[in-house]
């Protein structure tokens, strides 16, 4: 029979490489990581063609260096965030804050 003791010191063992490898592989990308044509598609899950036509029509923020195109996730995380609708209930509250800012006018 194995002594317990042993079992425990080697689960400690491999818990303590389970959280050195933890350390030094991050799951959180860099704001300011420089993606490539593929990495930008898989980031915002769209065609590497809908990516090629965005820059062509400049509507993604990119950089261009020769022939390579690059993306700068912050820049994309950016972009992305500023294209949010507006629901109903944001337009209400805008529309009555400016109805009491401009009282006369109604």
């Amino acid at each position: 029979m194995e002594n317990p003791f042993e079992l425990i010191l080697e689960r400690l063992d491999r818990i303590e490489k389970a959280i050195q490898n933890l350390n030094h592989i991050s799951d959180i990308p860099d704001v300011n990581q420089i993606m490539n044509i593929y990495e930008v598609a898989e980031y915002i899950k769209v065609a590497k063609t809908s990516i090629y036509g965005m820059t062509h029509r400049n509507t993604i923020p990119h950089y261009k260096i020769g022939k390579k195109l690059y993306f700068k996730k912050s820049d994309i995380d950016e972009w992305i965030f500023s294209k949010r609708i507006k629901t109903r209930s944001d337009i209400e509250e805008e529309a009555m804050e400016y109805i009491r800012k401009n009282p006369r006018r109604f």
